[in-house]
């Protein structure tokens, strides 16, 4: 791990001192994209987005089938260029691996819209996301992951 690669069990001590309820669930095989990780019956699939708004990171949480509307993007913000963060640039911004990135527990404070598919969840809705690493996800329910969250809601999807 370099030095400044967070991971599960950093998600894991950091999620712990907040005291909700999670599980950071371990898979054989790696769990990177939204496809791989399809298989929960008991919840849904969410992800976590870096998109650089003039060279600002914006982090975008979203259900795992849905896409970023970068125009709506560029509208709500008024920035001239929106792009996806690179891997390396993820890596640096949030200290996570791209494709294990959890919408929580970054090495900073990031600010973070949630699509307005993700509020339209019932409250007790099982979500799946990053956990930290591309062998781990982070199973929360939709009502303690908000609770924690620092965000804004915006309709981003295309």
């Amino acid at each position: 791990m370099g030095k400044n690669l967070l991971d599960e069990r950093y998600l894991e001590n950091y999620l712990n001192k907040l005291g909700i309820s999670f599980q950071i669930i371990k898979y054989e095989k790696p769990v990177m994209s939204a496809k791989n990780a399809e298989e929960h019956k008991d919840g849904i699939i969410a992800k976590s987005i870096i998109l650089i708004c003039d060279n600002k990171p914006l982090l975008c949480f979203l259900l795992g089938k849905d896409m970023i509307d970068l125009n709506k993007i560029k509208k709500y913000f008024n920035c001239n260029e929106v792009r996806l963060a690179k891997a390396k640039e993820v890596k640096e911004i949030t200290g996570y691996d791209i494709g294990s990135l959890p919408p929580i527990g970054l090495k900073q404070k990031i600010r973070t819209i949630v699509d307005k598919g993700i509020i339209e969840l019932n409250d007790d809705q099982i979500i799946y996301c990053g956990g930290g690493s591309h062998y781990h996800l982070l199973r929360i329910s939709k009502k303690d992951l908000l609770k924690i969250m620092e965000y804004e809601v915006y309709d981003i999807k295309v």
